[in-house]
């Protein structure tokens, strides 16, 4: 059995949200979310402070920019991935535009614990 890793960078957490549906009904059964920053949030909001020291200012502190970035991603069955990337090119539409997100897909070489996940519960 092959599965594969897909990975989806969010511009935002609502567009996090609808990717997610979109992966549930394209059968995606198990996901994790996390927040994330890129470099060029890095660099143009100057997320990353170094001028706090160690009793910052109430003012210091609001001045702080809030990422919304998040990145959702899941490994899954290799059979269902063209249903997956084909719902995802139906949600995003076209990927050249600004703001639409990343994707990104690689082979898992080994899996462990995830079988467990794929099986259906016993109704008996």
């Amino acid at each position: 059995m092959m599965y594969v890793m897909i990975l989806y960078v969010a511009n935002d957490s609502q567009q996090a949200r609808d990717m997610l549906q979109v992966w549930h009904r394209a059968g995606v059964s198990g996901v994790t979310m996390l927040e994330s920053i890129g470099m060029q949030q890095l660099v143009r909001k100057g997320v990353l402070r170094d001028d706090l020291g160690p009793t910052p200012s109430i003012k210091s502190l609001f001045r702080t920019h809030e990422i919304h970035h998040r990145t959702i991603f899941s490994v899954l069955k290799e059979d269902g991935l063209e249903t997956v990337l084909s719902a995802c090119e139906d949600f995003v539409g076209d990927w050249t535009k600004p703001d639409v997100g990343v994707l990104f897909v690689w082979p898992v070489l080994h899996a462990f614990g995830l079988e467990k996940n794929f099986e259906q519960p016993d109704t008996d």
